[in-house]
């Protein structure tokens, strides 16, 4: 997700926004949501399925992430990733529990935002829908070419690669739900129209795939 306007304000830098601040909350999220992915596979002991659940994160969400920043960036703005602690407390407990009782896990994927802090004044809307969606589009691409190259791959190494493209298309489409601070509510307030065709894509391919 990238939240828009910063909680921080425009020319306040963040305590937390440090390189390595940075990195020790996308790998805590990584683990946060390989586990809550892989809630199944964890309590039947299927590492291999675990292993595939954290392949699947580390492009679905990283990548979600590193893209919106990436964008940011090129733009000017000071940006880095930051961590919602209790709301990824609350994602892996949800899927413990739904993988245990209803024999899959159900995961809310809004682990942290990427924080965007502009120099001066705020970024303009445009620029900011195109940070928006950024992570989702990155995921809808991650997720095509992995599901598409899975149907090329022996049956043992198959559906690994399949995991990895739907976890991506899952979270793609999450992502554009209409909801603040969601990407997708990010994009809509700039251009219904770039919106709706972003969000019908991204559940075409999620059916489809």
């Amino acid at each position: 997700m990238y939240p828009y306007p910063s909680p921080y304000g425009p020319r306040r830098r963040p305590r937390r926004l440090t390189p390595w601040n940075e990195a020790l909350d996308l790998i805590i999220s990584w683990a946060a949501l390989t586990l809550a992915f892989g809630a199944g596979a964890l309590m039947r002991g299927d590492i291999k399925l675990l292993g595939a659940a954290a392949l699947a994160v580390a492009t679905a969400f990283v990548g979600h992430e590193l893209a919106h920043r990436a964008v940011a960036r090129h733009y000017g703005m000071v940006a880095a990733y930051k961590a919602n602690y209790p709301f990824l407390a609350f994602t892996l407990a949800l899927a413990l529990v739904t993988a245990k009782y209803a024999g899959a896990p159900f995961v809310i994927a809004a682990p942290g935002a990427v924080v965007v802090m502009p120099l001066f004044g705020l970024p303009h809307p445009y620029v900011s829908m195109l940070i928006a969606a950024a992570g989702p589009l990155t995921n809808e691409v991650i997720g095509v070419a992995a599901v598409v190259a899975s149907y090329a791959l022996p049956p043992a190494i198959a559906p690994y690669l399949a995991l990895v493209g739907r976890v991506n298309l899952w979270l793609g489409f999450f992502n554009l739900l209409p909801i603040p601070p969601m990407d997708g509510w990010q994009v809509m307030r700039y251009s219904l129209t770039a919106w709706a065709s972003m969000i019908v894509l991204a559940l075409a391919l999620l059916i489809a795939l």
